[in-house]
């Protein structure tokens, strides 16, 4: 008998030291390795002045203070998963708006381009606003790199 394989989460793991703490969020300089960054999910959510350094907004359930090296989660397929929602929704709305217009021009008296347009621009704000809705409320805590150990505490330990 073949034993199931069970799938490994992917989560990418980096070091930074916190440099501010905002509410449940921790801002946190990240050392960027040419060779890790360029595979990163979330290079796209990190605020990097230089191509040395990065900055990046973590969920800080240890409580790290300023001052922490800590060690932080990026929930790769989280996010992978999130942003093949995202653009495969707004690429399916403006499909079916376009459509949706072309045939609403049988029934109103528009070109069948003006109507498309306007199916088109309807189809993507009503989508826009669902997926608005739909991150804030279900992946928003999901997306967010974590800190999952403080390796070396600061100076606010005491």
């Amino acid at each position: 008998m073949k034993k199931k394989r069970r799938k490994k989460k992917r989560k990418m793991r980096d070091k930074g030291l916190v440099i501010a703490i905002k509410n449940n969020l921790a801002q946190v300089e990240v050392q960027c390795l040419i060779e890790s960054c360029g595979r990163c999910s979330a290079r796209s959510l990190c605020t990097g002045q230089d191509k040395s350094k990065g900055h990046l907004d973590v969920q800080n359930p240890l409580k790290a203070c300023v001052g922490d090296e800590v060690e932080i989660e990026i929930p790769e397929a989280k996010y992978n998963q999130a942003l093949i929602l995202l653009f495969g929704t707004l690429l399916t709305a403006l499909l079916f708006g376009m459509g949706g217009g072309y045939l609403l021009s049988f029934l109103i008296p528009l070109s069948a381009s003006a109507t498309s347009i306007l199916g088109l621009i309807l189809a993507v704000i009503i989508s826009g606003a669902f997926l608005f809705r739909h991150f804030k409320r279900k992946f928003h805590d999901q997306l967010y790199p974590v800190i999952t150990d403080i390796l070396n505490k600061g100076d606010c330990h005491g």
